[in-house]
């Protein structure tokens, strides 16, 4: 089994969620996060003055999947997540690991 961590763009999260429940993804959890990256600081205006942001919204996007699932959560991940045809800083991240135990806490006992 492998654990699926993306970090996407706050906006995206409704597209993202949509194509995970289309292709059959079973479960996930979903968190509000903010963070930076290469480029620490956003510059916006709000009225008429410009201001900077250091810590940026996000949406975290957990799942944990059978290997034969993970190409394809990937590849949707991606095409949901993605500004324009080619994508732009920002877009997001994703992180693949394995899963060495998974224990369901209903059926203990």
């Amino acid at each position: 089994m492998k654990k699926v961590d993306a970090i996407v763009r706050a906006e995206r999260m409704p597209h993202i969620k949509e194509r995970l429940r289309d292709i059959g993804v079973a479960g996930m959890t979903i968190s509000t996060v903010m963070g930076w990256s290469k480029t620490r600081e956003l510059h916006l205006q709000w009225r008429g003055q410009l201001v900077s942001y250091d810590l940026i919204q996000r949406a975290k996007f957990e799942l944990v999947l059978p290997d034969s699932q993970v190409k394809e959560v990937i590849e949707a991940i991606i095409e949901s997540a993605r500004s324009g045809k080619n994508g732009e800083q920002g877009d997001g991240i994703i992180f693949v690991s394995n899963v060495d135990h998974l224990i369901n806490i209903k059926y203990l006992g």
